[in-house]
């Protein structure tokens, strides 16, 4: 193999990466745990600003009421619900949701329950 068709072949491989969409490495359900829980995730989920404290006894509070979630090795799950399960890419206090490989979201995590205040 030339070095110009080794070249080519590095170069086709990105070009597929880009195109096909690009692979996230998703947080762990023990980084959620550590970012998530007694905390208030901040964004946009579905084209609107969104808020959800994710308490310590497994409920969460928004501006709906609220009810509960799991953090599960699929992600944070809403048991009972329609909602289903959504994988987190988190860096700092950024967080990006993903469901069914697609972002559904982007915001940032507050400290505490940032609803009460």
């Amino acid at each position: 193999m030339t070095i110009t068709t080794t070249i080519r072949a590095a170069l086709a491989a990105s070009a597929l990466a880009l195109t096909s969409g690009a692979a996230f490495a998703a947080s762990s359900p023990e980084e959620l745990r550590e970012a998530l829980v007694g905390n208030t995730f901040m964004g946009d989920m579905g084209g609107g600003g969104y808020a959800s404290y994710f308490a310590e006894d497994g409920t969460y509070l928004d501006a709906t009421g609220g009810g509960t979630y799991e953090i599960t090795d699929e992600g944070v799950c809403y048991p009972g619900t329609d909602f289903g399960c959504y994988e987190a890419q988190i860096d700092g206090d950024q967080l990006e949701w993903f469901q069914n490989g697609e972002s559904a979201g982007t915001g940032i995590i507050k400290q505490g329950n940032t609803l009460e205040q």
